[in-house]
């Protein structure tokens, strides 16, 4: 018997005018690593988004055009179908075979993405199907009433983003208090065979489920959760007095600071109006000349006229004197002789006199206006004299005020910069403070429940989880042989602790290391499941994806987190090569050994054109101007 596992086999991006982006996997190992913000988390969130997720994909500018995500897989018999969605969300279309488009010949099936058991219309029941587990449930709290299982219940055991693989807590639970019930009832499910329909609901009075026991749990999770939040904003500070301290002195601080920003702010808007009135003033003076400019172009032109129409008035008066000292004749205009000639006759407009004392006339009337005119040239002159001789002033106090902007700027930005941080250090100290009253609140609550031996202690309503102690050390043995492959260090015992729902490695509880150590145990969890789940042919979904698993290579939290030193990376890239029967796809940002990165199945995402693969995308086009 060969126990069920689905494999992937692509994952792509398409849009219109758009290149197909697109990631191809193999059985085994996968290893795809690089520069950050080049879409190897994007991948792992892709994927997660067609196995049901409900979240939208994150909006990256990468994404932009791109309409269709694309996620081809194989069945547990090797039978190819591809699940397509909209970037958006909303339903699926499956369709058999493996496709990067729409096929021309099939017709989608259409599924919704809400898991729904009594209905087989949904991804979740498609998938489960694919793996046998359709029809299964699981204890959903601590009464034993059950739910369907869902896909989206396994997710978190074989998807594994960054975030979650160097958390604290368990890996089998995601964090949530209200679903650790069905999350450890998955686990069992997987490492068993075994799902909860035998397991009946306890008839209880409802006010018995807010008891004592499950009040002082509910309170310990939150103390938890405020300490982890404590020690990410002050490290392991835990002295409040010193920390109110801190807290007054950087309100002084902060006092002295806001000061010399405000004067200083103050000196720079004071700088910039001027520049800006030095600014228009030069401004204007430019458009004044230019306006002057084309009013002496246009008053030349008059001038010009002007000069045309004295010289033809002055043609015309020379003309009229000479033919008044001539004799008697035909007259010039009508040709009339001398006997008929009639100077009072209005059929005639000869009298030469009257004309040549017109002319003068207008020629007095146009010099008169041509001298205006040469008056008004001159003041614009002028004008554009007193623009010419303010303007280098001008400019002189313009690139004053610009030194004295230069000047003050790098001071205002590192004074700005200044009170900015101590602002976020104030919030971090007062954010701190808040969090030590809660916990201080939270413990006297759970002392008084304590000592509160008024109310009986409830028996417990939950049954039997199912996981005996057998298992549960067989499970233990293969994570520590799997750890002693991968030569991690101190693997001389492992085993499940209860009450944590975790692991304890050599004595040390898995969740109290450094978070590197932290996301290699925990890719170790993943990993020994899909492991566990196939030498004991038992139904998992076939295949992991781990990001960021080598955390402690390069962002480790102390010495007792540094593997930087060890031969943990080669051994556990050389494990992982070894199996093909399941799959795991690993995202990294350090660089494997070279004969991880001369496999088939490993992608060097560079943010760099000349040299390997960008990225998930291409890189975008830049628009030119």
């Amino acid at each position: 018997m060969t126990a069920a596992a689905l494999s992937l086999r692509h994952l792509a991006f398409t849009g219109p005018n758009k290149s197909t982006a697109e990631i191809e996997f193999g059985a085994g190992l996968n290893v795809i690593y690089g520069a950050s913000e080049t879409g190897k988390s994007f991948i792992l969130e892709s994927i997660d988004f067609m196995l049901g997720g409900g979240e939208d994909l994150r909006d990256i500018p990468e994404r932009v055009g791109y309409d269709r995500v694309w996620l081809g897989f194989e069945s547990p018999e090797g039978k190819p179908y591809t699940l397509e969605r909209a970037v958006v969300g909303g339903k699926y279309s499956l369709f058999e075979g493996l496709h990067k488009s729409i096929p021309a010949d099939q017709t989608p099936i259409i599924l919704n993405g809400k898991h729904n058991p009594q209905r087989n219309n949904n991804v979740s029941m498609f998938l489960l199907g694919l793996l046998g587990l359709s029809g299964k449930r699981i204890q959903k709290n601590a009464r034993g009433e059950t739910n369907s299982l869902s896909f989206r219940n396994l997710v978190h055991l074989c998807v594994v983003p960054e975030g979650d693989i160097q958390k604290r807590g368990s890996p089998i639970e995601s964090g949530d208090y209200l679903t650790r019930t069905p999350e450890m009832s998955v686990f069992k499910l997987l490492v068993t065979g075994v799902d909860d329909s035998a397991v009946q609901a306890v008839d209880e009075d409802r006010t018995r489920v807010t008891s004592r026991t499950a009040k002082t749990e509910i309170i310990n999770e939150l103390i938890s959760s405020y300490k982890d939040k404590l020690t990410s904003i002050v490290g392991e500070e835990d002295d409040v007095a010193e920390l109110e301290d801190q807290l007054g002195r950087l309100e002084d601080t902060l006092e002295i600071e806001k000061t010399g920003l405000q004067q200083l702010e103050f000196e720079f808007r004071e700088i910039a109006a001027r520049r800006r009135s030095f600014r228009a003033a030069i401004d204007d003076a430019d458009i004044r000349r230019g306006e002057i400019e084309e009013l002496l172009a246009r008053f030349d032109l008059l001038s010009q006229s002007y000069q045309s129409d004295l010289r033809r008035l002055a043609g015309l008066r020379e003309a009229g004197s000479l033919l008044g000292a001539l004799a008697p004749g035909r007259c010039p205009l009508c040709g009339a002789l001398a006997e008929h000639q009639n100077p009072d006759d209005d059929s005639c407009d000869g009298n030469i006199e009257v004309v040549v004392a017109a002319a003068d006339a207008e020629a007095s009337k146009i010099q008169l206006l041509a001298k205006e005119l040469g008056e008004t040239v001159q003041q614009l002159n002028d004008e554009i004299a007193s623009i010419e001789a303010s303007k280098p002033g001008l400019e002189q106090q313009l690139t004053a005020t610009d030194a004295e902007l230069l000047r003050i700027t790098p001071t205002l930005q590192g004074q700005r910069a200044t009170y900015s941080e101590i602002t976020e250090k104030r919030t971090s100290v007062t954010n701190a403070l808040s969090l030590f009253q809660s916990i201080s609140d939270l413990e006297e609550r759970k002392a008084e429940l304590e000592e509160d031996v008024s109310e009986p202690q409830a028996a417990p309503a939950q049954p039997a989880s199912g996981l005996s102690e057998s298992v549960l050390d067989l499970f233990s043995e293969q994570l520590r042989l799997l750890l002693k492959a991968w030569n991690f260090p101190e693997t001389e015992r492992v085993h499940f602790d209860r009450s944590s729902k975790d692991f304890v490695i050599s004595g040390k509880p898995r969740g109290s290391r450094g978070k590197g150590m932290r996301a290699i145990t925990h890719s170790a969890f993943n990993v020994a499941l899909l492991e566990f789940t196939r030498d004991n042919d038992l139904p998992h979904p076939g295949f992991v994806v781990l990001d960021t698993p080598l955390l402690a290579y390069r962002e480790p939290e102390h010495d007792e987190d540094d593997l930087s030193e060890t031969d943990v990376r080669d051994h556990f890239y050389e494990y992982l090569s070894k199996h093909d029967d399941r799959q795991v796809i690993i995202l990294e940002n350090d660089t494997p050994s070279n004969a991880v990165r001369i496999r088939s199945q490993t992608t060097f995402f560079t943010k760099n054109e000349q040299l390997g693969r960008y990225g998930l995308f291409p890189r975008p086009a830049v628009k030119r101007t």
